[in-house]
């Protein structure tokens, strides 16, 4: 059993939740081709009955006369454009309970770990346009809900309407009730009249709502140890639906930069960071077509702050002794303004922050940022040709993870190189350390400066 919180006993009769690689996320297997067995299960509580959900706080908010969903023409700046992602997730129900590391965004690799075998969903997904997704999972009672929304490119909406089509298609030849949804012309709701089978071999039973707006997919589980419960799920399900129809066109801070606005005072960025992005090498699927950077945007411009933020992002796969000690030098030595660009592969997606560096740095300068990547539970993973201060590092990863990740660093006048490469398997480590070297290259001819 496993407690909720690292300090806190486990309860009883708790055990894993949605444990293992299942393929729970039907649709995506369905839209991406992706051939599986059979699910190896989920595992939700036992030891006590199913408690009913509380009322919810607030009902399902009436769709408005003109046609909404699927069918409605998607708008230039959609809602859900930028911006912070999860603001797109519905509130939990009074009583719900969050289960750990709910809320989170996910990366590619981290989405495509959640399969028996990572390779194809991360193939699919890298080469068709996806962008980010954000996770949340919770449980009342016996139930547990996921939920996840997957963002896709705006040219690539059409992989959005596929995911979905090819999702309910693959639903309705599963046993079970369909419960249509309000809100959504192509969405469904199906609760299965047959149990699943959990790791620890005790039937489960389980519902899955599938529905878009524009090139946003929202994908949501339900499991119990009884048979769902049809209104309870239609009820959540069209919550979340509402969540994503009436969200607020806005835009943030983070959007701001992206676009070219100076940190928080949408004036004009000046010409250092646009030549650093002039200075990032090409990317094969044009500028802009890759994943985000976690919560920033793929080919954007970024501040101080912001940018010593998207640094801590791409460092994420670092246990945190390394990644703290490389924090700590790159807020001593200073940012001054940054670029970052993400490079999709069908078998690894590479990202890279160009940082300007305040002049007059202390220590050894630069190079002491790349050796700061090297510490406990990092191995030295290859060099970049022609560059001896730069760094490549792997992290240890247990042993039942299906992808790997490199950090790398690298300087060439006053400008960080920091290069984060992750997929699935065995991760081809030289195609990041030459691109690397590549950058730095470029950075030594021109300086930031074209």
């Amino acid at each position: 059993m496993q407690p909720d919180r690292p300090d806190q006993p486990p309860r009883p009769g708790l055990r894993h939740r949605f444990a293992g690689r299942t393929r729970p996320l039907i649709a995506l297997g369905a839209a991406l081709g992706v051939v599986g067995g059979v699910a190896t299960g989920y595992a939700v509580q036992y030891g006590r009955p199913p408690t009913p959900l509380p009322p919810l706080a607030a009902g399902v908010a009436a769709q408005p006369s003109q046609t909404t969903g699927d069918a409605a023409a998607r708008p230039a700046a959609a809602p859900w454009a930028d911006g912070d992602l999860e603001t797109l997730l519905a509130p939990r129900p009074e009583g719900a309970t969050a289960e750990r590391d709910s809320r989170r965004q996910l990366r590619l690799d981290e989405l495509a770990e959640l399969y028996e075998d990572a390779t194809g969903p991360f193939k699919r997904l890298a080469e068709g346009g996806f962008r980010r997704a954000v996770m949340d999972e919770w449980h009342r009672g016996s139930l547990t809900v996921r939920t996840v929304l997957y963002q896709f490119r705006d040219t690539k909406t059409a992989m959005a309407a596929r995911y979905v089509r090819t999702g309910v298609e693959q639903q309705r030849e599963w046993f079970g009730v369909d419960v249509k949804l309000s809100g959504s012309a192509a969405g469904e709701l199906r609760v299965h009249d047959e149990t699943a089978e959990s790791l620890d071999g005790e039937p489960v039973y389980q519902a899955h709502a599938l529905a878009r707006r524009g090139g946003v997919v929202m994908e949501m589980i339900f499991q119990d140890t009884a048979r769902v419960d049809e209104h309870t799920a239609k009820t959540l399900t069209e919550r979340q639906l509402d969540q994503l129809r009436k969200a607020p066109a806005r835009t943030s801070q983070l959007t701001a930069e992206g676009t070219g606005a100076a940190e928080g005072t949408g004036a004009a960025e000046g010409t250092g960071a646009a030549a650093l992005r002039a200075e990032l090498l090409p990317a094969r699927s044009g500028p802009g077509n890759g994943p985000d950077a976690g919560r920033f945007r793929d080919d954007a411009l970024y501040g101080p702050a912001r940018s010593v933020m998207l640094a801590a992002e791409l460092l994420r796969p670092l246990p945190d002794g390394p990644k703290n000690a490389f924090a700590a030098a790159l807020r001593r030595h200073g940012a001054e303004e940054s670029a970052v660009r993400t490079y999709p592969g069908a078998d690894q997606v590479r990202e890279v922050q160009l940082i300007r560096l305040k002049a007059g740095g202390p220590g050894n300068g630069p190079a002491g940022l790349a050796a700061a990547l090297v510490g406990d539970g990092v191995r030295e993973g290859p060099r970049a040709p022609g560059h001896p201060d730069a760094r490549c590092v792997l992290p240890e990863r247990p042993d039942a993870a299906l992808t790997a990740s490199m950090l790398c660093a690298g300087h060439a006048k006053g400008i960080l190189v920091l290069l984060t490469a992750y997929g699935p398997n065995e991760l081809d480590t030289t195609q990041g350390a030459r691109q690397l070297s590549r950058q730095l290259d470029r950075l030594a001819a021109h300086g930031g400066t074209a």
